[in-house]
């Protein structure tokens, strides 16, 4: 229990910052999972059932992920940086495809936002010196 509370006060306020936005993100890609069950099993017919089964696990599955790589970044573990920039980097072109040629810029906006919010913070000198700095 000791480590736990060491290790988040030697994660800087720029990495603690990221790891709240990527929880939000983790559990809006969480609550993803019900809202497909509802809408793509429960009120509609789908084409494939199990196709439509797959997504909504798929969904709970990607959101306890991104909540878990959350965990380990606000606790500054090394490892955990690499893999919530790659999943920053795929949610730009998302977001943008969500917010200009799909026109959903209720959608889009918030995702490049919160991707772009992400990497800028994980890229401040603060950050990286916390994460070289436990190589």
């Amino acid at each position: 229990m000791v480590e736990e509370t060491q290790g988040s006060e030697l994660a800087p306020t720029e990495v603690r910052r990221a790891a709240a936005i990527v929880a939000l993100e983790g559990l809006a890609v969480l609550a993803l999972g019900p809202v497909l069950f509802v809408a793509g099993i429960l009120m509609s017919r789908p084409d494939s059932l199990s196709r439509a089964w797959a997504e909504v696990v798929l969904a709970i599955a990607a959101g306890g992920l991104i909540l878990f790589l959350a965990r380990a970044l606000s606790r500054a573990a090394g490892w955990s940086r690499a893999p919530v920039i790659v999943i920053q980097i795929l949610a730009l072109p998302v977001g943008y495809s969500l917010a200009l040629p799909s026109e959903q810029p209720l959608y889009g906006i918030p995702v490049l936002a919160s991707a772009a919010t992400v990497l800028y913070l994980l890229f401040t000198p603060a950050s990286q010196l916390a994460f070289f700095r436990r190589r």
